[in-house]
């Protein structure tokens, strides 16, 4: 069986060349503070974000007398000519390097001069890990980043104090000459980039609040109640609710704070606040933040949507009440705005295991195979109307759920899909249908043919002759994409309804969306589980219009 943890040079190349979110280094250079060990075998690296191991002819033969030329000063060409191979073996080694995060791009001459004071461990830090976000090409972007915020700390006290120590010792300016005592007068000052409330009082993160409101200003809190430290949230009317939404649902904790619980608290904030300014590591800010239990450093993740109603971020009448569980939902599984967008991220689409996913579907293998017709793709510009029979449903499954083309690493499909994994999973529901007999199919896409799991197709109610449930493989797909799977399901399941909506017009064929069903009654019938397999549209087709 094929290992699919394993990338290949060929096909990280491959995308390099055709993805434009990949930016292979055009003058690579080794990442700072790595190891390498050179065996036998393979070539071992340790201090990226995740140990790597490179095997194979090229990591014994061609790394090591490649790795030394990587200093910044030569490109792919160089390279090249100085290893005598040609530019395209170049090309894909150094599209692996980059993959692993071995390489990163050559500073600019300015951002190295700025460099030059920044001390070892620094540098060294930024270097090594920044390939967890690939955010920064070079690591002396992820410094121009810090160089360029103005952080300026309200409030006093041991939380604002060590909030001020922690974020200075990273080269983050914190404004500490002009800082508010936290009882009047609260404002961030001209120049200011990112205002944080550490440790003020409710009124007084609302008076900040609204100034950085009318100045624009993005705001991020840090509180301590009991012993729970609140690293967030972060609050940018341009893309996030105001804070009060975004604390509505603050918990309580009575339990009183320990010496040293207000030193902790900050050093956890400066981290999650140093990655979301350098974006060289992964942070949930802006879009989320975290609250920790100092007691046992558990964590949990937080999101909040707008409450309908508030008179801040809300254009509803009224007073503000709860929002609902959809757009809490949606606030969860939010992507950041581009720009904080971690591009690392999307490396994850070139995995071997989330490319496998596109070939994994449902087969029914116990169920008796019936065959389909080549889908009459002819039909959909004939000006005639269409009728109900075995050709028809052929086309109507094979555009809405099927496959057009099978490309080398890739499957190529009539309707969008998510991540090209093809959530869609299509049954029919066969009353009067000449060239299929009554029951119930499911539509196996890989070989355009049903499988027949009932003989009658009384389970779902209907009068229609041919009724089409698509449900969502929710599991598969949260495979690759966790919690946003869901919202990948529906969003599939629209453009697969839309496209038979379509082709049916095209057919002129009567079509029936339906908006109410028996969610337990059809998932016996089609005998899955709606937890993992939600039911997402029924439609009826043929009969009176």
């Amino acid at each position: 069986m094929p290992d699919h943890s394993v990338i290949t040079a060929e096909a990280m190349a491959s995308a390099a060349l055709n993805d434009p979110q990949f930016h292979v280094p055009a003058r690579p250079r080794l990442r700072r503070g790595l190891s390498l060990h050179h065996t036998a075998e393979a070539l071992v690296v340790e201090g990226t974000p995740k140990k790597q191991l490179l095997r194979g002819a090229a990591a014994r033969e061609l790394l090591p007398r490649m790795l030394p030329l990587l200093d910044g000063s030569r490109g792919h060409e160089d390279v090249a000519e100085a290893l005598g191979i040609p530019a395209g073996t170049v090309f894909k080694a150094l599209s692996l390097l980059w993959t692993c995060g071995l390489i990163e791009e050559a500073a600019s001459p300015a951002s190295a001069a700025r460099a030059a004071a920044v001390p070892d461990a620094l540098a060294d830090f930024l270097s090594r890990i920044g390939d967890s976000t690939g955010a920064n090409h070079a690591w002396e972007e992820a410094l121009d980043r810090l160089a360029r915020a103005r952080v300026e700390v309200f409030g006093t006290g041991l939380l604002a104090e060590a909030a001020r120590r922690h974020l200075a010792g990273s080269l983050v300016d914190t404004g500490t000459d002009g800082d508010s005592d936290g009882g009047s007068g609260l404002a961030p000052a001209p120049g200011t980039t990112l205002a944080v409330a550490a440790g003020l009082d409710p009124a007084a993160s609302e008076e900040l609040a609204a100034a950085c409101a009318e100045t624009g200003t993005p705001l991020i809190r840090l509180a301590l109640t009991g012993r729970t430290a609140h690293l967030g949230p972060y609050v940018d009317l341009a893309f996030t609710p105001c804070l009060a939404c975004r604390t509505a649902e603050d918990a309580t904790d009575d339990r009183p704070p320990l010496p040293g619980d207000a030193e902790l608290a900050a050093a956890l904030f400066a981290r999650d606040l140093f990655a979301l300014l350098s974006r060289s590591t992964p942070s949930p800010l802006p879009s989320q933040w975290r609250t920790v239990d100092l007691a046992d450093l558990s964590q949990q993740r937080r999101s909040a949507a707008t409450r309908p109603g508030c008179p801040h971020c809300s254009a509803a009448p009224g007073d503000p009440v709860d929002p609902p569980l959809a757009a809490r939902y949606e606030a969860a599984i939010a992507f950041p705005p581009r720009e904080y967008a971690d591009g690392k991220a999307h490396q994850a689409h070139y995995k071997p295991s989330n490319i496998a996913l596109q070939n994994d579907e449902k087969t029914w293998p116990v169920a008796a195979a019936v065959p389909l017709p080549e889908p009459p793709l002819a039909s959909l510009r004939s000006p005639s109307p269409a009728l109900i029979d075995d050709r028809t449903a052929a086309l109507l499954l094979a555009v809405t759920a099927g496959r057009r083309a099978l490309l080398p690493g890739r499957v190529q499909r009539w309707t969008a899909s998510g991540g090209n994994i093809g959530s869609v999973v299509a049954h029919l529901v066969v009353r009067d249908v000449p060239g299929l007999e009554p029951g119930v199919y499911g539509y196996v896409a890989s070989e355009h043919r049903l499988a027949r799991l009932a003989a009658d197709p009384g389970a779902i109610p209907g009068e229609a002759p041919l009724t089409v449930v698509l449900t969502g493989d929710f599991t598969k797909v949260a495979k690759k994409y966790a919690a946003f799977a869901l919202r990948i399901v529906l969003l599939d399941a629209g453009c697969a309804t839309a496209t038979l909506r379509s082709a049916a017009a095209a057919l002129d064929l009567p079509i029936a969306i339906r908006t109410r069903w028996d969610d337990l009654a059809v998932a016996a019938a089609l005998g899955i589980d709606p937890d993992l397999e939600p039911i997402t549209t029924l439609v009826d087709l043929g009969g009176a219009p």
